[in-house]
């Protein structure tokens, strides 16, 4: 059956700071987003450029870029990009289209000295510098005594590939299409300096698995973000992950996050099996933690893995879902280790499997005309909130970083006097906000 994707608000609304009123209430008063931001092919388009086009998107793992000449082909706000590890080890990002006439370079992730464009063979370097273009040379023209000039008006260092701004944290690559990026540690927080026992930039893929969603990507995201739930979806949790062993964590940041400790009350549970990161502090030992960065990355991080979910949005009611387990290095260096990964990979699939049921589910319930927009419940979904509240931010042309909990502003999300006057600079000069 077909959902219903006829738009129900004007798209002129959905860039409006009264249209997100409802939502700006503190969390035990407000109303869930418009049903238009998940169904909306409009909204969807808007979204690409004031949410993706515009802040630091996580595109992939650091490990599928480790090496010399690794290429990732990925995609952003419709914009093919290419993730290149150059000669010298540096991290680069480039915009996947030839500087000649516009052809798409790579099709597919590979490994390579040098980029090679298929139509009329122009070659870049991994540093993105444009090294050759055939048959670009002063010649004389049949039957005429004019000269090509193309080899002393063009000069090829200045058609190198066109860049575009990449960062790490972690096992994970950002990257972001603003022309005026801001600084990737705003959008962390406190992340890097919390985790950083961890040694995660050395985490490596030990598994691997895309799904197809008939959903939209945020509603991926605010499942992750809540476990009331759990009990109703995932009994299988029930031992490993209950409700009252969750708690918040949330400092100041572009993210969510939550925390069980202690990570597992069954002695059975695949979660704990495998053998720790080495050097973790203490506090991490018996925890798992579950962050949400925003826009399109989740992060369950326990002792001993990772299980890591980034939404790549392909239309209002469609996502692709590429997830990750990863583990600390020498984790599966021996058999019995390896046959404990198997089983964990098994349970993830099942708990994911369950997730995005339910998540298509939600995508044909706000399908529904009928349905204007539910209520918040403050126990467990402050995240949504905090969440919800950057689209609208982002979709209305503002900026800003909100604290963690221990800030008393935290949960406030009213738009102050400086932030219209923003808004209504940014509406009227045409340009882009900080991204």
């Amino acid at each position: 059956m077909n959902n219903f994707t006829a738009q129900r608000l004007a798209t002129q609304s959905f860039t409006q700071p009264d249209t997100y009123r409802l939502s700006r209430l503190p969390v035990d008063q407000a109303s869930t987003l418009i049903p238009d931001a998940y169904t909306a092919a409009a909204f969807f388009a808007l979204e690409q450029e004031k949410v993706f086009a515009n802040g630091w998107v996580a595109v992939g793992c650091v490990s599928q870029v480790r090496n010399p000449g690794d290429i990732l082909v990925t995609e952003v706000a419709g914009r093919s990009l290419l993730l290149v590890r150059d000669k010298a080890g540096k991290l680069g990002a480039f915009y996947n289209v030839c500087r000649h006439r516009g052809s798409k370079l790579l099709e597919a992730s590979c490994k390579s000295k040098s980029i090679r464009c298929p139509y009329h063979a122009w070659v870049y370097g991994l540093d993105g510098q444009c090294l050759g273009t055939s048959m670009f040379q002063k010649e004389k023209t049949v039957g005429d005594a004019n000269e090509m000039l193309d080899a002393e008006r063009f000069d090829k260092k200045d058609y190198g590939l066109l860049p575009l701004a990449v960062e790490t944290w972690g096992f994970l690559v950002f990257v972001n299409l603003s022309s005026e990026p801001t600084q990737l540690e705003e959008w962390l927080g406190d992340l890097p300096n919390k985790f950083a026992s961890h040694g995660l930039e050395d985490w490596t893929i030990s598994g691997e698995k895309n799904y197809e969603v008939a959903a939209n990507y945020k509603l991926v995201a605010e499942n992750f973000m809540e476990y009331y739930h759990l009990p109703f979806v995932h009994p299988e949790l029930t031992n490993v992950s209950r409700i009252e062993d969750h708690h918040r964590c949330q400092g100041a940041g572009m993210y969510t996050a939550m925390l069980t400790t202690p990570v597992s009350r069954d002695v059975d549970s695949v979660w704990l099996n495998l053998p720790a990161a080495e050097r973790l502090e203490e506090e991490h030992s018996e925890a798992a933690y579950h962050i949400w960065i925003f826009p399109n990355v989740a992060i369950t991080l326990l002792p001993n893995h990772a299980f890591c979910l980034i939404t790549d949005p392909l239309a209002a009611d469609q996502t692709l879902e590429r997830t990750f387990l990863l583990t600390p290095p020498k984790t599966l260096e021996n058999e019995w280790h390896d046959a404990m990964f198997g089983e964990l990979a098994v349970f993830w699939d099942l708990v994911n499997t369950q997730d995005l049921g339910i998540v298509e589910r939600v995508q044909a319930g706000l399908s529904n005309t009928a349905f204007h927009g539910g209520r918040m419940c403050y126990r467990f979904e402050e995240p949504l909130h905090r969440y919800q509240n950057w689209v609208a931010d982002r979709m209305c042309g503002i900026h800003r970083v909100p604290p963690g909990d221990d800030d008393v502003q935290a949960h406030n999300y009213a738009i102050d006097e400086s932030d219209t006057e923003n808004l209504e600079c940014v509406d009227q000069s045409g340009n882009r906000m900080r991204g």
